[in-house]
Protein backbone atom coordinates (compact mmCIF):
# COMPACT_ATOMS: atom_id res chain seq x y z
CA UNK A 1 0.00 0.00 0.00
CA UNK A 2 1.16 2.94 -1.10
CA UNK A 3 0.70 7.12 -1.60
CA UNK A 4 2.85 8.69 -4.22
CA UNK A 5 3.10 12.31 -4.04
CA UNK A 6 4.18 13.70 -7.42
CA UNK A 7 4.24 17.32 -8.78
CA UNK A 8 2.82 16.53 -11.78
CA UNK A 9 -0.15 18.82 -14.23
CA UNK A 10 -0.57 19.75 -17.70
CA UNK A 11 1.46 19.42 -20.20
CA UNK A 12 2.16 23.23 -20.17
CA UNK A 13 3.21 22.91 -16.51
CA UNK A 14 5.53 20.17 -16.73
CA UNK A 15 7.28 22.24 -19.77
CA UNK A 16 7.47 25.16 -17.41
CA UNK A 17 8.87 22.91 -14.45
CA UNK A 18 11.56 21.85 -16.79
CA UNK A 19 11.92 24.96 -18.16
CA UNK A 20 12.65 26.36 -14.15
CA UNK A 21 15.83 27.23 -12.97
CA UNK A 22 17.55 24.49 -11.08
CA UNK A 23 17.01 26.70 -7.90
CA UNK A 24 13.44 26.68 -8.31
CA UNK A 25 13.54 23.05 -9.31
CA UNK A 26 15.33 22.13 -6.50
CA UNK A 27 12.48 23.40 -4.06
CA UNK A 28 9.79 22.02 -5.44
CA UNK A 29 11.12 18.88 -5.03
CA UNK A 30 12.01 20.05 -1.31
CA UNK A 31 8.46 20.44 -1.38
CA UNK A 32 7.41 17.02 -2.68
CA UNK A 33 10.35 15.90 -0.07
CA UNK A 34 8.56 17.87 2.93
CA UNK A 35 5.00 16.64 2.28
CA UNK A 36 6.32 12.66 2.22
CA UNK A 37 8.41 12.93 5.54
CA UNK A 38 5.10 15.19 7.42
CA UNK A 39 2.78 12.82 5.87
CA UNK A 40 4.77 9.71 7.23
CA UNK A 41 5.03 11.47 10.67
CA UNK A 42 1.25 12.25 10.62
CA UNK A 43 0.48 8.54 9.60
CA UNK A 44 2.64 7.42 12.58
CA UNK A 45 0.81 9.65 15.26
CA UNK A 46 -2.39 8.67 14.00
CA UNK A 47 -1.94 5.26 14.75
CA UNK A 48 0.17 5.33 17.87
CA UNK A 49 -2.18 8.33 19.35
CA UNK A 50 -5.91 7.20 18.60
CA UNK A 51 -8.45 8.03 19.79
CA UNK A 52 -9.23 4.91 20.40
CA UNK A 53 -12.94 4.45 21.52
CA UNK A 54 -13.90 0.37 20.29
CA UNK A 55 -13.59 -2.71 22.58
CA UNK A 56 -11.41 -2.92 25.63
CA UNK A 57 -9.99 -6.52 25.84
CA UNK A 58 -7.69 -8.02 28.06
CA UNK A 59 -4.13 -9.66 26.09
CA UNK A 60 -1.67 -12.61 26.97
CA UNK A 61 1.88 -13.14 26.43
CA UNK A 62 2.26 -10.61 28.22
CA UNK A 63 -0.78 -10.00 30.39
CA UNK A 64 -1.90 -6.49 29.55
CA UNK A 65 -5.44 -4.38 28.37
CA UNK A 66 -6.05 -3.29 24.60
CA UNK A 67 -8.51 -0.65 23.60
CA UNK A 68 -9.00 -1.47 19.96
CA UNK A 69 -9.79 1.50 17.50
CA UNK A 70 -13.84 1.95 16.37
CA UNK A 71 -14.78 1.93 13.28
CA UNK A 72 -13.76 5.05 10.93
CA UNK A 73 -11.49 5.29 13.45
CA UNK A 74 -7.32 4.94 12.61
CA UNK A 75 -6.38 1.61 13.98
CA UNK A 76 -4.74 1.71 17.48
CA UNK A 77 -1.32 0.47 17.79
CA UNK A 78 -0.85 -2.14 19.70
CA UNK A 79 2.64 -3.64 19.01
CA UNK A 80 3.99 -0.74 17.40
CA UNK A 81 4.62 -3.06 14.27
CA UNK A 82 2.58 -1.46 11.65
CA UNK A 83 3.38 2.32 13.08
CA UNK A 84 7.27 1.51 12.63
CA UNK A 85 6.67 -0.04 8.81
CA UNK A 86 5.57 3.01 7.55
CA UNK A 87 8.00 4.89 5.34
CA UNK A 88 9.13 7.14 2.50
CA UNK A 89 11.36 7.36 -0.28
CA UNK A 90 12.56 9.50 -2.51
CA UNK A 91 12.26 8.07 -6.35
CA UNK A 92 13.38 11.05 -8.21
CA UNK A 93 13.78 14.94 -8.01
CA UNK A 94 9.91 15.76 -8.08
CA UNK A 95 8.48 11.90 -6.83
CA UNK A 96 8.39 10.68 -3.28
CA UNK A 97 6.62 7.64 -1.94
CA UNK A 98 4.65 7.36 1.37
CA UNK A 99 4.04 3.62 2.23
CA UNK A 100 4.48 0.01 4.13
CA UNK A 101 4.88 -3.36 3.05
CA UNK A 102 2.61 -5.01 5.91
CA UNK A 103 0.27 -7.21 4.50
CA UNK A 104 -2.94 -6.46 6.81
CA UNK A 105 -2.62 -2.39 5.95
CA UNK A 106 -4.94 -2.66 2.95
CA UNK A 107 -7.31 -4.60 4.93
CA UNK A 108 -7.47 -2.06 7.97
CA UNK A 109 -7.56 1.29 5.27
CA UNK A 110 -10.58 -0.18 3.70
CA UNK A 111 -12.28 -3.12 5.68
CA UNK A 112 -13.07 -6.69 4.91
CA UNK A 113 -16.28 -8.36 4.93
CA UNK A 114 -16.06 -9.33 8.60
CA UNK A 115 -14.42 -5.70 9.93
CA UNK A 116 -14.84 -1.86 8.61
CA UNK A 117 -12.36 0.14 7.96
CA UNK A 118 -9.70 1.71 10.04
CA UNK A 119 -8.59 4.40 7.96
CA UNK A 120 -5.00 6.20 8.12
CA UNK A 121 -3.79 6.45 4.89
CA UNK A 122 -6.65 8.32 2.92
CA UNK A 123 -7.08 10.86 5.87
CA UNK A 124 -3.84 11.69 6.05
CA UNK A 125 -3.78 12.51 2.51
CA UNK A 126 -6.81 14.98 3.23
CA UNK A 127 -4.35 16.59 5.91
CA UNK A 128 -1.58 17.33 4.10
CA UNK A 129 -3.36 18.35 0.29
CA UNK A 130 -3.76 21.93 1.54
CA UNK A 131 -0.43 22.65 2.92
CA UNK A 132 1.58 20.56 -0.04
CA UNK A 133 -0.90 22.75 -2.61
CA UNK A 134 0.14 25.90 -0.49
CA UNK A 135 3.75 25.29 -0.45
CA UNK A 136 3.36 24.69 -4.23
CA UNK A 137 1.32 27.78 -4.71
CA UNK A 138 4.36 29.64 -2.96
CA UNK A 139 7.05 28.54 -4.71
CA UNK A 140 4.72 29.23 -8.33
CA UNK A 141 4.25 32.74 -7.08
CA UNK A 142 7.72 33.18 -6.58
CA UNK A 143 9.21 32.16 -9.75
CA UNK A 144 6.53 34.15 -11.28
CA UNK A 145 8.33 37.63 -9.62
Amino acid sequence: MTVTIRLEGSEQLQRELRRLSGDLREEAGKAVLATAVEMRADIVKSIQRGPASGVTYEKYKPRRTHTASAPGQPPMSDTGYLANRITFDRLGDLTAVVGTKVDYAVHLEYGTERMAARPFFRPAVERMRPKYIGKLEELIGRAMK
